[in-house]
């Protein structure tokens, strides 16, 4: 992997088929614009393996100025390319998540009321392109541990260049809540803090809290 960072991109073309030799000069010699999204969490070396997203908090998180928190001693911290990474020849900037409310009651989101979460998206670049907005939520206390971060939605928007546009998304009990490890199954949703982050992979800085009351 040491020659990734002399390298401005990495195209990565799977299987792409008997016409694949067209679809990979086109995207190299700019005649279209690529939209696409890892499906996958890439390392940075085996040793990381398993890795992936979606896993659950460690007793002692990541912390740069701690030297006594989980840290590889060779290797940087996270992986080489994120859950959800792309890149394209234009540039997109995603603003943080607007929540329709600040507090729900966890009775109302029982009964069908949903949360409303509206992510402004812009083409900041000098080409029309796809941009594939992630929304994921963190549900930090809870009677089952859940994961760091865990998608609740994506939507691709096509843009011009210099174009805006606002990506609505709707959280309900379903992307709220969470079932237990009763083998009859049982669904869960608990009270209080949802926090809810929007970019363009999992490493999605941009959060809000909601209030489950």
């Amino acid at each position: 992997g040491g020659w990734l960072d002399r390298t401005p991109a990495v195209l990565q073309a799977w299987h792409p088929g008997i016409e694949g030799g067209n679809a990979i000069a086109d995207v190299l010699f700019g005649t279209v614009n690529p939209g696409g999204k890892l499906p996958v969490t890439f390392p940075r070396a085996v040793g990381q393996i398993p890795i992936y997203y979606n896993h659950e908090n460690t007793g002692r998180p990541y912390d740069r100025a701690n030297h006594y928190t989980s840290k590889y001693l060779d290797l940087a911290h996270g992986p080489q390319f994120p859950f959800g990474h792309g890149l394209s020849y234009t540039t997109f900037d995603i603003g943080e998540p607007r929540l329709s409310v600040s507090r729900v009651r966890a009775e109302a989101l029982r009964k069908g009321d949903t949360v409303e979460v509206a992510v402004a998206v812009r083409n900041t670049g000098r080409r029309k392109g796809d941009e594939v907005v992630q929304l994921y939520i963190r549900d930090p206390v809870a009677s089952i541990v859940q994961p760091v971060r865990r998608l609740s939605g994506f939507r691709r928007v096509s843009l011009g260049a210099g174009k805006a546009t606002t990506v609505r998304f709707r959280l309900s009990a379903e992307e709220l809540g969470f079932w237990t490890q009763d083998p009859h199954g049982g669904f869960l949703l608990q009270k209080g803090e949802i926090r809810v982050f929007a970019g363009n992979s999992s490493l999605a800085k941009g959060g809000r809290t909601l209030t489950i009351i």
